[in-house]
């Protein structure tokens, strides 16, 4: 009987990447910093972005590290770093309505939330992994939450018309859709909408008058 060969290089990384799923599950990204905790995924990490640039990390495993959100040149591109902890927000929290102060293990990932929705200079293919995230990315973290908030209260079975002063439903009762949207109605009048606030409010009162009809 033919034993298969032994490959302790093959084991070797798949215990390392089973130790890289486990900080990605606890984390929600892949950018350990702390060397006195996780100085051996450091040093792995940086290995397999050393054979990356030489070409000699199998397809597979490339593929397998990215979707950790493996940061393959760290050094030499912040905003792939961003987009990670970016990342990371997103899955705890279902959205990129980052607050400005907000921070993921130390990463200022509000800040630099901030300084996306403010740049003119984003690739497609940045603006594209943003949009994958969360479509409405580029509103203000403020009326995007707020936005969400009366989504909510909506498919929990609110309607947009009634008194200013109700309240919401479900996990919500503190918001008061018809206030916040009195709000919006003053902010268009006065001009302070953007194109893309206007879209979905528009959108929405359409959607909930089709449904009613």
């Amino acid at each position: 009987m033919k034993l298969r060969a032994f490959n302790p290089r093959a084991v070797e990384w798949q215990r390392m990447h089973a130790v890289a799923t486990a900080f990605h599950i606890e984390r929600g990204h892949l950018d350990p910093t702390d060397k006195t905790k996780n100085a051996e995924l450091i040093s792995w990490l940086t290995r397999q972005r050393h054979l990356h640039g030489q070409g000699l990390l199998d397809a597979a495993r490339i593929w397998e590290l990215d979707a950790l959100g493996m940061i393959w040149s760290k050094n030499a591109n912040v905003w792939e770093r961003g987009h990670a902890y970016a990342a990371a927000f997103h899955r705890r929290h279902g959205h990129l309505a980052i607050p400005a102060t907000a921070k993921v293990d130390d990463y200022a990932v509000g800040a630099w939330m901030r300084r996306q929705r403010k740049a003119d200079n984003l690739t497609a293919d940045q603006a594209a992994k943003l949009d994958a995230l969360d479509e409405l990315w580029r509103l203000e973290p403020d009326w995007n939450r707020s936005y969400r908030r009366l989504l909510a209260y909506l498919a929990a079975g609110g309607t947009l018309d009634g008194p200013a002063n109700r309240t919401g439903l479900g996990d919500d009762p503190a918001f008061r859709p018809g206030t916040w949207l009195r709000k919006q109605e003053k902010a268009r009048t006065d001009g302070k909408l953007t194109d893309q606030q206007t879209a979905l409010l528009d959108a929405l009162t359409r959607h909930v008058e089709t449904v009613i009809g």
